[in-house]
């Protein structure tokens, strides 16, 4: 007996981009094994958390801080989240606007389950992270893709957007930097897409989790254009900037008549965020100045490292990228896809990397290469990367 049915939503929540990490987890349990493994594959910081972090978190359980927090979060938290994206943005952000959850993910789940619905499009970038589609599909909502060009460094394309728009068109899915390209785009195009929506009547939810993480360039957001107020969405974590991964503490910034969505939806969802993580996020904001640089110094000599390695592989397109953790590299000279690529990879060396299906068909002759490794790890994956690249090439 197969018992009652499930719901359709079962059947919108796995999309093939869940496949995405099916490489990483069979390096797991190769790893359990005893292979010689090397992760470039879950974008989790090898860094661990700054002790300051780590005492506020003690001190926050001593106190007996245990308890339920308020829904949209602990009201000190809000208000250090205000200040500081207040700062960071350059425009005023009340508490109001925040809404703490548990890492950005379910932040990004939660607005468009506010946002959109069947019957509506969302535009998505392409190459785009890979759990986005689940979470368009998950509303009811159509994917329309809007596929970047690579020649152009994935740049922003808005004449490629607006094209894109229709009477259903509710909202746009971008990340800047990018996961996986590393693309970082400019203020003009960011102001431009801002007028776009506004004209349209379109949502814009932008996930700036690698915000901290430019490393040529400046970084820009939706948020700082004229009108933008009305209609961007922001989300934000600790996660990267703050290694942090594993705190699982995000938040969005939304106008406020979305942000009371979110709070409601919070609570059947989620009902809050804990009290001591909040605290230690309190903290961990509160000393950004001297977290944040140290990271963002970190990431940038391991991509310069990695890169000056990856580029000179025979057969590696390498896409430099300008922010973030990740560079994407077209394998597409040696007859196979990212995936059949990344398993070979991995057999042969124990190297494991994402392949490019997971972000996007247009990406499917890449792999997504992590540098979220010590320096001399990643000059190892490297040369067995280029050990087994020649010998794929002599076959």
């Amino acid at each position: 007996m197969a018992g009652p049915e499930l719901s359709s939503l079962t059947t919108r929540i796995s999309v093939p981009e869940a496949r995405a990490w099916a490489v990483a987890n069979r390096a797991t349990q190769l790893a359990t094994e005893g292979r010689d493994i090397i992760h470039l594959d879950i974008g989790d910081p090898d860094m661990d958390t700054d002790e300051i972090i780590r005492s506020a978190v003690i001190d926050s359980l001593n106190r007996g801080r245990t308890h339920y927090p308020p829904l949209p979060g602990e009201p000190v938290l809000r208000r250090e989240i205000a200040d500081h994206t207040s700062a960071f943005y350059a425009r005023d952000i009340s508490p109001e606007q925040i809404i703490v959850f548990p890492g950005v993910q379910p932040a990004l789940y939660a607005t468009f389950q506010c946002l959109a619905e069947a019957g509506n499009e969302v535009i998505l970038l392409q190459p785009t992270y890979a759990t986005y589609p689940a979470v368009i599909e998950a509303c009811g909502a159509t994917i329309v893709n809007a596929v970047l060009d690579p020649k152009k460094g994935f740049q922003l394309d808005i004449p490629l957007i607006e094209a894109l728009v229709t009477a259903n068109t509710r909202a746009i899915l971008i990340n800047s930097p990018s996961n996986p390209s590393g693309a970082v785009f400019s203020a003009a195009s960011m102001r431009a897409l801002v007028k776009l929506c506004l004209e349209k009547g379109i949502w814009i939810v932008s996930d700036e989790v690698y915000a901290a993480l430019v490393y040529d360039g400046e970084f820009a957001s939706p948020l700082t254009s004229p009108g933008a107020e009305e209609i961007v969405v922001v989300l934000r974590s600790l996660s990267k900037s703050h290694a942090m991964s594993g705190w699982r503490l995000g938040w969005a910034i939304a106008p406020p008549r979305l942000a009371s969505c979110l709070t409601d939806l919070s609570q059947p969802m989620l009902f809050g965020v804990s009290q001591f993580i909040q605290d230690a996020a309190v903290t961990a904001l509160q000393h950004s100045d001297s977290i944040v640089p140290k990271q963002r110094d970190k990431f940038r000599d391991r991509r310069d490292a990695l890169c000056r390695k990856l580029c000179k592989i025979e057969g590696f397109d390498v896409f430099k990228p300008a922010g973030g953790m990740f560079a994407l590299v077209d394998i597409s000279a040696f007859g196979c896809d990212g995936e059949t690529f990344a398993n070979e990879l991995l057999d042969a060396t124990g190297v494991s990397v994402v392949p490019g299906f997971a972000f996007g068909r247009a990406v499917a002759q890449c792999i997504r290469i992590g540098f979220c490794q010590e320096v001399d790890l990643l000059i190892e994956a490297a040369k067995r990367m280029a050990d087994f690249a020649r010998e794929r090439r002599l076959r």
